[in-house]
């Protein structure tokens, strides 16, 4: 009895369950969300690095200048465990009198400088 079952049974007009453009549709939508979601948590965690890098490089600055203040010889090398390096240098000014005390940490691509004028 081939082809002779009843048409009601063929065709369902039950609407139960989700149609494949249904699940294609939301599969789409649930992609490009975690996309845009990785994208932002990548992005935020690389500025959080490059500000704490900075804030590490400023404040060891802030300590070789001190150094610079308390003893004014220039000096170089490298800071132990952070795998930056220091410049240090003094500029005399001899037509005002005073002298260029100057710091720089360089290192994983970035550079900060501190530089002041004290007086002789």
């Amino acid at each position: 009895m081939k082809g002779n079952w009843p048409r009601s049974e063929l065709i369902s007009s039950d609407p139960s369950g989700f149609t494949l453009l249904e699940i294609m549709i939301a599969l789409a939508i649930i992609g490009i969300t975690l996309t845009v979601v990785i994208h932002t948590v990548n992005y935020h965690a690389t500025v959080l690095y490059e500000n704490t890098l900075t804030t590490e490089m400023y404040q060891i600055a802030k300590e070789k200048m001190h150094e610079l203040e308390m003893n004014p010889a220039e000096s170089k090398g490298k800071i132990d465990e952070t795998g930056l390096e220091y410049e240090s240098t003094v500029t005399n000014r001899d037509e005002v009198g005073l002298i260029e005390l100057k710091t720089v940490i360089y290192g994983k691509g970035k550079e900060v400088v501190l530089s002041e004028m004290v007086s002789r």
